[in-house]
């Protein structure tokens, strides 16, 4: 198994700044997604990521919980990544490791995905039916492109397909989004106990 944030960057999306490029129409849907993951009191997602990269293939099981628009956790089988405004912490339990660095949010990856973070890509054409809404979209400057299942009456994302042109395909299945109880562990990580490298300097 592979760190999953890194993978997934390495996969998917080198640093990038994209243009918002969809209609209003197209916009509101993304935005009642947006909106439905940053409700009051938080949301917690259960999610599978399944990924394929040239000719390796994994799936591993994440936890979301989206505490506010600034402050979010990604709990994976071999990281924990917490977001708190512009910082970004990465726990690795296995080497008792905290790498902390600098968080951009118009930087798009993996985690601009999973915590409603739409702004940054490029919708294309939408397809509407009972139950769900297929929103089609682009990354022009690292050329990837995907499709977001929405349901059509929570606008909770039921699945979210990313690929590439080198046969690069990450599928994340949304389990389930729950309100986020008192008992989150968005506020059990800090750095206490870990050797910490600091990137920031």
């Amino acid at each position: 198994m592979k760190p999953i944030y890194k993978a997934l960057n390495k996969l998917l999306f080198a640093t990038c700044l994209v243009s918002i490029g969809f209609s209003d129409a197209n916009s509101t849907l993304l935005d009642s997604m947006s909106l439905a993951l940053h409700r009051e009191g938080g949301v917690l997602i259960d999610a599978t990521i399944e990924q394929i990269q040239v000719e390796n293939e994994w799936t591993d099981y994440v936890l979301v919980e989206i505490v506010d628009s600034t402050k979010f956790i990604f709990i994976a089988t071999e990281q924990i990544i917490k977001v708190d405004s512009d910082t970004i912490y990465t726990f690795t339990p296995n080497t008792g490791q905290l790498v902390i660095d600098h968080y951009f949010r118009n930087e798009f990856n993996m985690l601009s995905l999973l915590s409603g973070n739409l702004s940054q890509i490029k919708v294309g054409e939408v397809q509407k039916r009972v139950r769900d809404v297929i929103i089609n979209f682009t990354i022009p400057q690292i050329e990837s492109r995907g499709k977001i299942w929405i349901n059509s009456k929570t606008y909770h994302p039921i699945r979210i397909v990313l690929e590439d042109d080198l046969e690069n395909h990450t599928t994340i299945t949304i389990n389930s989004v729950k309100s986020l109880s008192y008992q989150n562990q968005y506020h059990d990580y800090d750095s206490a106990g870990w050797e910490i490298i600091d990137l920031r300097e």
